[in-house]
């Protein structure tokens, strides 16, 4: 529980990366940030909405922001010298982490995503019961958040722009704080 809630502190920060991102920040991407925030302080502290509702939202907000900037991306890539500068690597680094944020909540549930007993007969309270994850699922949501974490890192190294670092490494360090808290 508690690397959850120290998770939220680097959400916070990419969140205001974002919104303080003036060459760049867009209703969409602030949405997202704003999407993937409040679900982790539901899911970390009061659990009001089932974490099923979350994992759709998130994908579902994944495929939203792909297809919105996808649109777009034509253009944008006629006038980049890199497929994957500026904001075409934000927005699939923020949908990629939409998605993984939405397998980690699933994990750290045990599959069992609207209440009820989860595996080895323990209650689950709306996501919290993180011991409950099957083997299986913790695996999953180990590896993705490992790779997300890799991925992360390589486009902090590579940006040019402090926000850009500051919300790939906000971003990672928040996805490992929760990928963490499958197995403490």
């Amino acid at each position: 529980m508690i690397l959850h809630l120290l998770a939220l502190a680097p959400a916070a920060v990419g969140l205001c990366c974002v919104a303080a991102d003036r060459r760049r920040a867009r209703a969409v991407e602030l949405g997202a940030a704003l999407l993937m925030m409040i679900a982790m302080v539901d899911a970390a502290v009061t659990g009001f909405v089932p974490v099923i509702w979350w994992v759709a939202a998130l994908v579902g907000g994944a495929m939203l922001l792909a297809a919105v900037r996808g649109r777009g991306r034509a253009r944008a890539d006629a006038a980049m010298s890199d497929v994957m500068g500026g904001g075409t690597a934000m927005a699939v680094h923020s949908a990629t982490g939409m998605v993984v944020m939405a397998a980690l909540m699933m994990s750290m549930t045990g599959g069992a995503v609207v209440g009820g007993a989860g595996p080895g007969g323990a209650m689950l309270d709306g996501g919290h019961a993180h011991h409950t994850a099957a083997p299986s699922l913790a695996v999953t949501g180990l590896v993705l958040g490992a790779a997300y974490f890799v991925a992360s890192a390589g486009l902090a190294w590579r940006s040019r722009a402090a926000l850009d670092r500051a919300q790939y490494a906000a971003m990672a360090g928040s996805v490992t704080l929760m990928s963490l808290a499958l197995i403490a």
